[in-house]
């Protein structure tokens, strides 16, 4: 074992002590507020051990991870219609690609200029 391994262990072990007394230290917070006051400023909060970074709680997806693959289905999906000359709804791969390509700069200067108030 190196010596920079030690350190970097004795390092995490430390950050997970912090994170634990700061959740601790938070709990104990709005257990308060809520005594004297009736509310906390922020809503309950079940305690929980600080998750790991990049763990999610047990049952939930990244909705980052959901979001990403409906974008490569997507993609995947006009690649396609492209490869296969197929239409959907009377919407061709050309049109997607002619509606992404666009320059839409003048119209928006347009809506811009018409939605602003008239002095």
């Amino acid at each position: 074992m190196k010596m920079s391994d030690v350190n970097t262990e004795k390092r995490l072990r430390l950050l997970k002590q912090i994170r634990s007394r700061y959740n601790e230290n938070q709990f104990d917070l709005n257990n308060r507020e809520r005594i004297l006051y009736g509310r906390s400023s922020r809503p309950a909060e079940r305690y929980e051990e600080p998750l790991e970074d990049g763990q999610l709680p047990d049952g939930q997806l990244s909705f980052f991870r959901l979001r990403l693959v409906l974008a490569v289905m997507l993609v995947g999906l006009v690649i396609l219609m492209d490869m296969r000359n197929i239409s959907l709804a009377g919407i061709t791969a050309d049109k997607i690609f002619q509606a992404i390509s666009a320059d839409y700069e003048e119209k928006l200067e347009q809506w811009t200029n018409n939605s602003q108030p008239s002095i």
